[in-house]
């Protein structure tokens, strides 16, 4: 071979070498770049992959006819685990013995051994499944003889012993029954209803086996008495209505004020009537009790000097018809920039009276067409409220509900709402006669509130004068199945409240709003307590809230916190100035772990409370 033969030759080596080692280079630097624990894209990482496969329990040993919950843990190179019991395949070596699910859930049919195994790619753990001859030789329940209190619930358990002297949980294997479902009702999981007061037994049975224990469903006792208004302030000659709350051991709430037994600790300064009606007669400091049985509550109340500045009586500018009626509210502002709902204490009076009467508590009755100045006069001050009583005449009456479905013992507000020749609207429930067509049927109050007797239908009318209105009350005994509470859960920082509504099913289908007629219970009164479907958080924790009615109880699940309130804004809300004896302010709070909340129901306006 020529020199030129043996140069092209080398040359191409060189090139090929070349080639190499650039190849080299940039395999090198593409692994560099990937760093020590990352591969190209599609590279499955060895330190990532799954490296062994954990079945817990290992060797469980199971009586005959018992099952068994198998979790499959993945160990990975990295040194993680994770639960892969839902990924893996799960298989048994001896099916005679246990069969598995695709869940690992083990079902025993005879004695032995079997081998499970959980297998993902292409690794298999095991575990060993032992299957004695143990046969259940007995059952205890727990708690044994429990007091329930009505409306609650309580969980009980079921443990079974074996004949090889093995015990196991079998609370949702067992069949569960009461000797008396209108007492307390239990379910297939144990959890026991408390319906009615009374006694009864709990029983749990498997295979001819069987226990009970006695149970007795009682009444909650009272725990502590409250007295609101808390801690207030009054000016002397003005008059307020406290109110005894008690708080019983189901985490109810209950007002007793009617029940209570009322004193002061200095009469002098102020005097207090046998329902709870403070009269503050000269300055100082008295000490308010409510007592009932050996439980008592009391309040620190300060009656101070300040004089009445000026009188302003709610609404004003407001038009009623001829026969009508309308509330005002007197709210005097003091010497002390205090401001007092003082609509008991105010002489009341029209300059009108051809126009409008006035009574004694604050109601006004229009007589005849025109104006007039309803006055609230107390200590010497006065303030009015214009009244027009115009001339339009009653075309027609509307009712609503114009037509209402109601269960047994469950009841509902009808309001009459009149249209007047002149288009105006206003609601007359407080003048117009009620009556019922069929009062065996529906029974109706002197205010519109219709309570269902019995099934079948009754015709609710309201009538004034000549004009009458209708609604069509329809009572269905049809059994109530069920109840659901809305919201099911709730979070809420403490000393403030959230609102729950229970709505019943029945068997038909149809559904009822049962808040009102519920009785609500708290499963931890010192988390939190509850009345007419309104939950008081009192401490962090958990707590389920219940409503029992027509022998169903529903549940919800309420959590407070101890999140605290940074700021608390209040106004001033106008559209309630009607309601006798009432001044409605709103607040808002600002929490630190659920932002502003409406704590109105949770917050004490006392008479030292000045608008804003």
């Amino acid at each position: 071979m020529g020199k030129t033969g043996y140069r092209d030759k080398a040359t191409s080596m060189k090139a090929h070498q070349v080639q190499a080692v650039l190849l080299c280079l940039i395999l090198s630097s593409l692994f560099s770049a990937c760093g020590s624990g990352s591969l190209a894209p599609g590279v499955a990482s060895s330190s990532q992959s799954l490296q062994s496969i954990q079945v817990a329990p290992s060797k469980p040993s199971l009586a005959l006819g018992q099952d068994q919950q198998f979790t499959a843990i993945g160990h990975y190179g990295d040194g993680s685990s994770k639960d892969i019991t839902g990924s893996v395949v799960w298989a048994t070596s001896n099916t005679s013995v246990a069969t598995i699910s695709a869940s690992g859930f083990a079902t025993s049919s005879a004695t032995g051994s079997a081998t499970i195994s959980a297998t993902l790619s292409g690794v298999t753990g095991f575990g060993t499944l032992t299957v004695t001859k143990g046969i259940l030789v007995s059952i205890t329940i727990t708690p044994a003889n429990p007091v329930l209190l009505l409306g609650t619930l309580q969980q009980f358990t079921a443990t079974g012993t074996f004949s090889d002297q093995s015990t196991q949980d079998i609370t949702g294997s067992v069949t569960w029954a009461s000797s008396n479902d209108s007492v307390a009702s239990v379910g297939g999981g144990g959890l026991a209803s408390a319906l009615a007061l009374g006694s009864l037994t709990i029983s749990a049975s498997s295979n001819s086996v069987s226990a009970s224990t006695a149970v007795s469903v009682q009444a909650a006792e009272l725990s502590s008495i409250t007295i609101r208004p808390g801690n207030g302030k009054m000016a002397q000659l003005t008059s307020q209505q406290f109110r005894a709350i008690g708080t019983y051991t189901d985490g109810s709430t209950r007002n007793v004020t009617g029940k209570v037994a009322w004193t002061s600790s200095s009469p002098a300064v102020a005097e207090i009537a046998r329902r709870g009606l403070v009269s503050a007669l000269a300055p100082g400091t008295a000490t308010i009790t409510a007592t009932l049985g050996s439980l008592s509550g009391s309040t620190t109340l300060e009656v101070t000097n300040a004089t009445v500045v000026s009188i302003t009586v709610r609404p004003s500018g407001r038009t009623i018809a001829v026969g009508t009626k309308l509330s005002f509210t007197a709210i005097g502002r003091f010497s002390d920039r205090s401001s007092q709902v003082i609509t008991r204490d105010s002489t009341w009076t029209s300059d009108n009276p051809a126009v409008a009467t006035v009574s004694a508590r604050n109601t006004a009755i229009a007589v005849a067409p025109g104006t007039a100045n309803i006055f609230a006069t107390f200590n010497g001050v006065s303030g009015s409220g214009l009244l027009a009583v115009s001339s339009a005449t009653l075309s027609s009456i509307s009712v609503t509900p114009a037509t209402a479905v109601l269960a047994p013992a469950t009841s509902v507000n009808c309001v009459a709402t009149g249209t007047f020749s002149d288009g105006s609207t206003q609601v007359i429930s407080n003048v117009v006669s009620w009556a019922s067509s069929a009062s065996t049927v529906a029974s109706v109050g002197g205010g519109g509130t219709v309570t269902a007797e019995s099934g079948g239908t009754a015709i609710i009318t309201a009538q004034f004068g000549s004009v009458t209105g209708e609604s069509t009350i329809t009572v269905d005994s049809t059994l109530l199945t069920s109840i659901q509470i809305s919201p099911p859960s709730a979070t809420i920082p403490k000393q403030t409240s959230v609102a729950f509504q229970a709505i019943g099913t029945f068997a038909d289908g149809k559904t009822q709003d049962l808040t009102t007629l519920a009785s609500w219970t708290s499963s931890m009164p010192s988390v939190a307590t509850i009345n007419t479907g309104r939950a008081t958080g009192l401490e962090p924790g958990t707590a389920s809230v219940m409503a029992l009615f027509g022998g169903q109880v529903g549940t919800a699940t309420l959590t407070v916190t101890s999140a605290t309130p940074g700021s608390v804004v209040g106004s001033p809300d106008t559209s309630n100035f009607e309601q006798d004896d009432v001044t409605q302010f709103k607040d808002v709070a600002d929490f630190s772990d659920v932002g502003t909340r409406d704590v109105t129901p949770s917050v004490f306006l006392g008479s030292s409370r000045e608008p804003e």
